[in-house]
């Protein structure tokens, strides 16, 4: 699929008070105190290794999510390779609370601006890249107030023999549980896949600026009962089930950023109905300020659909548009994300949040929604339900909402 909302599902899918999100503790990475971090077995530190931003970490339907990208740079003339990388609790050091080994890093090391590697993993004078980190807690007793990530570099000597050289760095302090709970982008009851997992590594710059503003996105589809996607033209937008749908606000706010003019796709067609920039990349879209710091983003709108202009004030569940297929989207599917404020769509800092209440049905493997989208059927959808509730819905899965 295309790169919004980057895997093939991604594309397939991105109270009379007034309401307002809990305040969150999300943040720019300050000065932390310093632990005496073991020394590297070099004569100089020569790697650069830092986070930038941490948001809240989010209890999801399967564990607790804490989401972050680490960035790494071979400030040195001499090559290295990373090989592998341990996490640990930074009150306690004697065992990993992770570790991700070479298949994790080639699966999750982000190169931009590379040319194609041979290995990912080599880093030569002044290459850089972004590993993104996904750390799971089975409860909230094992998450701790800080952390420190030690890094194992390769390199080649003169002699052609290795050496190895570990490296501790990056201190993070990882914020309280996310509060934010919101409601859901759509009123529409039924069955929907959603997808959230390739979201986290699409990477943005505004204004010179690098954000993760799809860390936590979500990408929408509505099912038919039979669990096919469309019913008729499966080329033609208005067969699919989740075409029209309504959109909703989340939660009370203002209206701040929008575009209706896009036009749409034709479904599972490799040709974009207009090229793909910044400024089209999202489709049609609104964009809410739903207060403290926070924006709630809705992509691939209808055109022609919007029903509030920049300005409105809304409510929570007031309708704003119609799911369609525009931008970058290979067929009918609602992206949606909360970012920190930012000067333009997908300019903020991805953030978390819960939902009130969702019946999960199944959860998927990315090459199962792949086969899923060659059929156009999701076989077997089981009866036997399991009600989640004040959770963020991870990975790839089904669920029905009543």
């Amino acid at each position: 699929m295309k790169q919004i909302i980057s895997s093939i599902f991604i594309m397939l899918m991105l109270n009379c008070k007034k309401e307002k999100p809990a305040p969150q503790t999300s943040n720019e990475i300050g000065t932390l105190p310093l632990k005496k971090l073991e020394k590297i077995n070099l004569p100089t530190e020569v790697i650069q290794v830092d986070v930038k931003f941490v948001g809240n970490p989010v209890i999801t339907n399967k564990s607790i999510v804490f989401r972050y990208e680490l960035n790494i740079l071979n400030n040195f003339k001499v090559p290295f390779t990373l090989k592998s990388l341990e996490i640990y609790n930074l009150e306690k050091t004697d065992t990993p609370i992770s570790k991700l080994d070479s298949t994790y890093i080639n699966r999750n090391f982000d190169r931009p601006g590379g040319t194609t590697l041979d290995d990912i993993k080599f880093l030569e004078g002044n290459d850089f890249g972004v590993l993104n980190i996904e750390l799971i807690f089975p409860e909230q007793s094992m998450i701790p107030q800080k952390i420190f990530h030690k890094l194992y570099f390769e390199r080649q000597k003169s002699s052609g023999e290795f050496a190895s050289h570990p490296m501790e760095v990056a201190i993070v302090e990882i914020p309280e549980l996310t509060t934010l709970s919101l409601g859901l982008p759509f009123k529409q009851k039924g069955q929907w896949l959603y997808e959230t997992d390739s979201h986290q590594g699409a990477r943005q710059i505004t204004e010179g600026q690098v954000t993760y503003p799809q860390r936590f996105a979500v990408d929408w589809m509505l099912i038919n009962t039979d669990g096919s996607f469309a019913k008729g033209n499966i080329k033609a937008n208005a067969d699919w089930k989740t075409y029209g749908v309504e959109i909703i606000a989340v939660a009370d706010g203002e209206v701040v950023n929008l575009k209706d003019d896009i036009k749409e796709n034709e479904p599972l067609s490799e040709k974009m109905a207009v090229r793909m920039n910044k400024e089209t990349i999202g489709g049609n879209y609104v964009v809410l300020d739903i207060g403290n710091n926070t924006y709630a983003s809705y992509g691939h709108l209808m055109p022609n659909s919007l029903k509030v202009k920049i300005g409105d004030r809304v409510k929570k569940g007031q309708v704003l548009a119609l799911l369609g297929n525009s931008g970058n989207s290979d067929c009918p599917h609602l992206h949606f994300q909360l970012e920190t404020k930012s000067s333009s769509f997908f300019g903020g800092e991805g953030v978390a949040y819960t939902l009130p209440k969702f019946a999960e049905l199944k959860s998927y493997s990315e090459e199962e929604i792949t086969g899923f989208f060659k059929s156009n059927m999701i076989p077997s959808i089981p009866a036997k339900k399991k009600v989640k509730t004040n959770v963020f819905p991870i990975g790839y899965g089904l669920v029905e909402i009543k």
